[in-house]
């Protein structure tokens, strides 16, 4: 049986109070976090809030499509390079934070080694601290098993249901280029990752397109024997147009004035990819290797503040 429990741990504004217009946006207290909410029957979707960015909700997926596994899975937590006792402290870190919302999931469908998630978000005025733990039972996980975060910053032109979950103007690229296209004009990417130090823009295409973080080449060379001409997209999406490699596993999205961002950041990213067919980011994060009866823990991160790319970088490099 799945086991699903979310579990807040303060009293936070309701996300359906909200959206049904209950509450005002506009009258917080200037550090007023950002919110967390479940706005489906299916707790797997989040919604973002954020006080000082009225008009837009950032949407978030937890668990999405099937792991990518290559390698043998650890005989112990020394061989997986797992430090118990830094899993607990990170964990007694998180619980002890006010405000925190916790997700937990089992997982146990088909093409899954049996396991249980629990997400630990801790709600900033700039966004949200992350803690991804994953805890394992009679079957480990490989060296490689890379599992897909959905970073959801639908625009008004996205699917009903989708905006349900998220509904985020500011940083639609979907929106941003059906006023481009009624125009006849070329589009404009929004998305970004960092290469040499420095942002550079993910390409301006519907199609799926992506790049590697440095964990994701050594992956790939290894599972291809130095061979990346081999690996021609991501699954389930069929072909992938791989940019240059990132420097790490940062994304943002920037509003089209360069004034607000919306970012999402993993240890042990893989691959950043856009779109398909959502307007999203996504971080595959590779979160092997893990010995049976073994639990691993991933610190993330969450960024959605008044700023430009360069402080956003500025910020990450202080945070990790």
């Amino acid at each position: 049986m799945r086991i699903v429990t979310v579990t807040t741990l303060v009293l936070s504004i309701s996300i359906m109070a909200i959206l049904a217009g209950c509450i005002s946006m506009t009258s917080h207290a200037p550090k007023e976090p950002v919110t967390i909410g479940f706005p489906l029957d299916n707790p797997i979707f989040a919604t973002f809030l954020n006080p000082h960015h009225a008009g837009n909700r950032i949407g978030y997926r937890f668990f999405e499509h099937l792991p990518l596994v290559w390698g043998e899975v650890p005989a112990d937590a020394k061989s997986a390079r797992i430090d118990p006792r830094n899993v607990e402290r990170l964990e007694m870190e998180f619980q002890s934070q006010p405000g925190l919302v916790k997700f937990e999931y089992a997982i146990e469908e088909d093409g899954w080694v049996p396991q249980t998630w629990i997400f630990y978000m801790v709600p900033r005025e700039d966004g949200i601290e992350l803690l991804w733990t994953i805890e394992t039972y009679d079957h480990g996980l490989n060296t490689y098993y890379a599992v897909q975060q959905c970073f959801r910053m639908s625009g008004r032109t996205n699917g009903e249901w989708r905006r349900k979950v998220a509904e985020t103007p500011a940083f639609s690229e979907y929106d941003l280029w059906a006023e481009e296209e009624a125009r006849g004009g070329t589009l404009t990417s929004l998305a970004y990752v960092v290469r040499n130090g420095h942002w550079e823009a993910l390409p301006a295409k519907r199609t799926h397109s992506g790049c590697r973080t440095p964990q994701g080449v050594a992956m790939d060379m290894a599972r291809t024997n130095g061979d990346l001409s081999k690996i021609t997209g991501v699954d389930p999406y069929g072909p992938t147009e791989f940019s240059e490699p990132a420097d790490c596993g940062l994304a943002t999205r920037s509003d089209i004035e360069g004034q607000w961002v919306s970012a999402v950041y993993w240890e042990r990213t893989v691959y950043i990819t856009d779109h398909h067919p959502a307007d999203c980011l996504h971080p595959i994060v590779n979160i092997g290797p893990i010995p049976a009866h073994g639990k691993r823990a991933i610190r993330g991160r969450i960024y959605w503040m008044q700023a430009t790319k360069e402080q956003l970088l500025k910020r990450w490099k202080k945070d990790f």
